[in-house]
């Protein structure tokens, strides 16, 4: 007698779930420290596009893909996320150029120019320079947030204090005080970074980055190396 075949509704049904690769994370489950990453991406983009008091958490919910409640879970209210957001964008560079000092070996002018074309190249991503000035403004009301930005600017300008220094006791730049060259060097760069960014727009035609920047080098090159490179005739 033939086996009869089991009830069809007792069949397995077959998951509808998405698969998910090994090793990865469905969006809804994903971990902390990712989460957390993906909040900050989110609250980034929004604070360089609205400032600081247009900017809701509701507006970084919707950027980062999570409910409002996810992102007060992280991070409390928009001022502790603004302050995050702003250490986690600027601080981290920072690090990064301190990293850069610790393990270069070579000339220190080659150093110097690295350090500051990194520097140009984070400042020229896109809402990095509205996202700083948003800091500045905020710097006013908020006193975490100033003390956050003179961190930023003194301890970057002490990366490049440490390199000219460095350059004067080799021989590869010419005498100066080497803590005003810095602030000079780092003023120039920001100043750049604001003036086509911003000031820029209003411009015709606007101006060609590429080509300030590399003059902006050239500049800081013959100032200080004791036998500078003949200047770019282009």
């Amino acid at each position: 007698m033939p086996a009869r075949k089991p009830p069809r509704n007792s069949r397995p049904r077959r998951s509808t779930k998405p698969r998910v690769a090994a090793g990865e994370w469905p969006r809804w489950q994903r971990r902390p420290t990712e989460r957390r990453r993906q909040i900050l991406d989110a609250a980034i983009a929004v604070f360089s596009r609205r400032g600081f008091d247009s900017a809701t958490l509701a507006h970084v919910a919707d950027e980062a893909g999570v409910s409002v409640g996810t992102v007060a879970h992280y991070f409390g209210s928009k001022a502790d996320l603004f302050e995050e957001a702003l250490q986690d964008h600027f601080l981290a560079e920072v690090s990064g150029a301190e990293a850069l000092l610790a393990a270069h070996q070579g000339s220190r002018a080659s150093l110097l120019r690295k350090l500051l074309e990194r520097m140009w190249r984070h400042l020229n991503q896109p809402g990095t320079a509205d996202l700083l000035l948003t800091g500045l403004v905020r710097s006013a009301e908020c006193p975490s947030c100033g003390v956050m930005c003179r961190e930023t600017s003194e301890r970057w300008r002490r990366v490049l204090e440490s390199v000219i220094g460095a350059g004067l006791t080799a021989g590869e730049f010419v005498p100066a005080d080497p803590a005003l060259q810095a602030r000079l060097i780092s003023s120039g760069l920001f100043g750049l970074t604001l003036n086509i960014r911003h000031f820029g727009r209003y411009e015709a035609p606007p101006p060609d980055a590429d080509r300030l920047l590399a003059q902006y080098l050239d500049t800081v090159d013959r100032a200080l190396a004791v036998h500078p490179a003949p200047a770019d005739p282009s």
